[in-house]
């Protein structure tokens, strides 16, 4: 069983066969019992391939786990999102999950606060951008979704600095999979308050979902460090 979950290959197969399932089960006429399984079912996928793959010595991994926790909660959550209450509670639970994810992709290099400018500007852009789309729309849910969007666009940024922590594939993989989150989240908010037919949204928001959380978890698992020697450039498995 442990060879099977470190086996890449054999666990994006399955990653993406119950993923198949889950849209399938989503775009059918009573998909909410069985999405509560399949929904789950990818997450403890993703844990399993991280837990058994993981380094330990990276104290930082712990947190990733809490982010998968409250992504889980937030899938479960919104999942039952006509009821109000709940869909703010899978928003916040979101959140969390992506402040988890923003501390583990912390580390402890300088960077230029200079080079941070342009990623800046994008991300002010962007939150601006989609806020124009939506705000007469948003009503009560102003905050939580400046909230979901601030949360997104930080953990973007910290996933951005690894570029001179990391090495280039986890960094890449990294991004590649916050691309697919931010294009989840993006189609998300502009479903649910601006047009409820954009983008093919039922299949692309949970697919840009489980890319974002795939190319992630592949990124963390193949991790190593760059150490700065005065003699030459050194990288270690965190």
């Amino acid at each position: 069983m442990i060879s099977f979950f470190k086996n890449k290959l054999l666990i994006s197969v399955v990653f993406f066969l119950v993923l198949g399932i889950d849209i399938f089960i989503k775009l059918g006429d009573n998909p909410l019992p069985l999405r509560f399984f399949t929904k789950t079912l990818i997450i403890i996928i993703l844990f399993l391939y991280f837990f058994y793959n993981k380094n330990e010595n990276n104290s930082n991994n712990k947190y990733l786990v809490f982010g998968l926790v409250f992504f889980w909660l937030g899938d479960m959550l919104l999942l039952l999102y006509e009821t109000q209450i709940l869909y703010i509670g899978g928003m916040l639970a979101f959140i969390v999950a992506k402040l988890f994810y923003t501390k583990r992709f912390s580390h402890q290099n300088d960077f230029k606060i200079a080079s941070l400018a342009p990623f800046f500007v994008i991300i002010f852009t962007y939150i601006v951008v989609v806020i124009l789309f939506v705000y007469d729309n948003l009503g009560d849910f102003f905050i939580p979704t400046i909230t979901y969007l601030f949360a997104t666009m930080l953990m973007a940024l910290f996933a951005f600095l690894r570029k001179d922590a990391a090495d280039k594939t986890s960094f890449y993989l990294v991004m590649i999979g916050i691309l697919f989150g931010i294009f989840s989240d993006t189609i998300g908010v502009l479903q649910s308050f601006y047009n409820q037919d954009i983008a093919y949204h039922e299949i692309t928001i949970m697919s840009f979902y489980a890319l974002f959380q795939y190319f992630i978890i592949l990124g963390l698992t193949s991790e190593k460090l760059q150490l700065e020697d005065a003699e030459d450039d050194k990288f270690i498995k965190l």
